[in-house]
């Protein structure tokens, strides 16, 4: 019985996408071992996984855009995070239980390969959003902007090894923005220039249980008109404005629209519309299939769950990285991005009739969504992990061959 830890950013977008591989790691006889923030406990020791947990009290992006500076300065507060808290709190609770192999995420890059190095063991980078290699760096998408806090990473990286009587240099391979071993959970075909990705990749399709139970449990009212689904997501819903704009979109009622608007965000007198239902949360898989499109934020777990149902989507994006995927499903056809500087009742109403009326928006989904299921999916996953642990511990990040992408 083999041992994989896996460490992962504490955003739901990072570690639900991760689930139904170690499902899957777990049913064929392994084990799995998270290093993941607590609120994430219960949907982890669900799967069958064991938890070694922190509690991380990161500070809100607040409403309107965020921005590459914003999210310099969460990845440079995670990474002091990774060193003070998560990196002891792993090397300590693994013990003289040390992983046969160690998965991650690329924000979890320093406490993942921190241990690794020490333990000798190999590591595999997980990618639950478009991957990066010498030919594109969501990085340089993502952090445009934020200069100096990635500069501030690197000197915390650098500051962090010399402590540890290691050389500077060994900073280099030790932030690269790719591993020797990558598993990317979604389709090739979504990946910018994914044609230059070579073997040090499998591109899984999805990372959704086929047999998602409750899927289509949910139904609307008789007689209603064609389903919108709206929704933010699952990490940042304190947006009131967006879902009053998306209600004046649909107020003549011809839509019945369902919006799910995070936790605590009812309105405090009800909505008083019968085409109009709100809810703090109702998972997707159970709209979907009744649904004509997914109006969304553009992460990468909502994007990939409507092609997975085979639905168009239109995409008002709030990150760097939303803005990349919702500009790629534009590019792809497969919806339509309006953004936030043009974003009202008016344009997002039209993009919603657009997607629904023109059948290429459709017929390019569905292909798509034939090749997210070509990958295989979390068995495909699963199956890959397992060859990684069957090869020899020989991973030395300071030794790799790693570069660094990106940074100069």
């Amino acid at each position: 019985m083999s041992h994989a830890a896996i460490f992962m950013f504490p955003g739901y977008g990072h570690v639900n996408p991760t689930l139904e591989l170690s499902r899957h790691l777990v049913a064929a006889g392994h084990r799995v071992t998270y290093v993941v923030e607590q609120r994430h406990t219960a949907a982890v020791t669900a799967v069958g996984a064991q938890v070694v947990d922190y509690v991380w009290r990161r500070d809100a992006t607040g409403q309107g855009a965020v921005s590459g500076e914003d999210i310099g300065a969460l990845g440079l507060a995670f990474l002091r995070e990774s060193a003070d808290v998560i990196l002891p709190r792993a090397l300590a609770a693994f013990g003289t239980d040390v992983p046969d192999l160690v998965l991650y995420d690329l924000e979890s890059f320093f406490a993942a390969r921190s241990a690794a190095r020490r333990w000798g063991r190999p590591t595999g980078q997980l990618f639950p959003y478009v991957a990066s290699n010498e030919h594109f760096s969501l990085a340089l998408e993502v952090f445009g902007g934020a200069g100096e806090h990635v500069y501030e990473c690197i000197k915390l990286v650098v500051v962090r090894l010399v402590a540890e009587g290691r050389e500077p240099a060994e900073a280099l391979p030790l932030l690269t923005n790719f591993d020797r071993r990558n598993l990317a959970l979604l389709p090739r075909a979504f990946q910018p220039r994914g044609e230059t990705f070579d073997d040090r990749y499998t591109f899984t399709g999805h990372s959704f249980a086929t047999d998602q139970p409750g899927t289509g449990s949910w139904a609307g009212p008789a007689g209603a008109g064609p389903v919108a689904l709206i929704t933010l997501g699952t990490e940042v819903n304190d947006r009131p404005e967006f879902f009053r704009t998306c209600g004046t979109a649909f107020a003549d009622g011809r839509w019945h629209v369902v919006m799910t608007v995070g936790p605590g965000n009812l309105p405090a007198t009800g909505v008083g519309s019968p085409h109009l239902e709100v809810h703090e949360w109702l998972p997707f898989r159970a709209v979907l299939p009744h649904a004509s499109v997914l109006v969304c934020h553009g992460g990468m777990g909502s994007v990939l769950e409507a092609l997975f149902f085979g639905r168009p989507l239109v995409i008002v994006p709030h990150t760097p990285e939303q803005t990349l995927n919702a500009a790629r499903v534009a590019e792809l056809g497969l919806g339509l991005m309006v953004e936030q500087a043009e974003f009202d009742a008016e344009r997002l109403r039209a993009a919603v009739e657009q997607v629904v009326a023109d059948p290429r928006f459709g017929q390019r989904v569905a292909r798509m969504r034939e090749a997210m299921l070509a990958g295989g999916g979390p068995a495909r996953a699963a199956e890959v992990v397992e060859g990684w642990l069957r090869e020899r511990p020989d991973a030395d990040w300071a030794h790799s061959g790693h570069r660094i992408e990106g940074v100069h």
